[in-house]
């Protein structure tokens, strides 16, 4: 009788502890919050824990960005102006040289020149209009020579330092130079100026210093022309 009440109590402690320990499972210990409680706060904690670190990775250098530093503006360098380059200077007077069938002669100068003169071909003979010129020594003249003609032939004035044999050589001279059609060729001796051959109809000129007083001829160099008789005189005074 008294081993089956024993037992009876043992049964009755055993129960007590059952219905402790399920009491510990779903509510936690005596006194203290419920499990769900803590693991509620602890799944806040961490969301905020990771808000945090989120926001920390998109501003390194903290919550609130500083506005950025404005950057000086440069300043503008002054273009450098280019300089002119220096004109070379131009020889007031140069003896022509003459090419194919252009104006020439020892006295050409490159002048303005203070006379000018015109000359004629006489319109229905192998000669010149004017067979006589007067010009002062040693002044620049622009002459131009008009070669109006009937025959439709060509003509050419030439100015000679000399008489008749100082011109027979300068026209055989220009008759050798047929390439340049018949002009004396560059440096001919005792050529003073020459103007090109012109056609019918065409004028030409030349500026030329007019050389030291005497007397002077002037030809033109055209083949058989000045054996025709087509020359001038040129006077040159004091």
């Amino acid at each position: 009788m008294s081993w089956r009440g024993s037992g009876s109590g043992f049964r009755s402690r055993s129960s007590s502890r059952s219905s402790n320990g399920g009491s510990s499972f779903s509510g936690g210990s005596a006194g203290g919050p419920p499990l769900s409680v803590m693991i509620g706060l602890a799944l806040g904690a961490g969301l905020i824990m990771l808000i945090v670190m989120i926001a920390s990775n998109a501003n390194p250098g903290g919550f609130v960005a500083s506005a950025p530093r404005p950057t000086a503006t440069p300043r503008p360098t002054a273009t450098p102006r280019p300089t002119a380059a220096p004109v070379a200077s131009q020889p007031t007077s140069a003896p022509a040289t003459g090419g194919a069938n252009e104006p020439g002669g020892s006295n050409v100068v490159n002048e303005t020149p203070a006379q000018t003169v015109e000359i004629r071909a006489a319109p229905d003979a192998l000669a010149f209009a004017q067979t006589s010129l007067t010009l002062p020594a040693n002044t620049v003249v622009r002459l131009d020579f008009v070669n109006q003609n009937n025959l439709g032939v060509q003509h050419n004035w030439v100015l000679v330092n000399g008489g008749d044999d100082v011109a027979a050589a300068v026209n055989n001279a220009a008759q050798n130079n047929a390439d340049a059609l018949f002009v004396p060729p560059p440096d001919t001796p005792n050529a003073l100026a020459w103007t090109a051959m012109l056609n019918a109809g065409q004028t030409g000129s030349v500026t030329f210093r007019t050389p030291a007083p005497g007397t002077y001829l002037y030809i033109c160099t055209f083949p058989g022309h000045y054996l025709a008789g087509m020359k001038g005189t040129l006077t040159v005074t004091q």
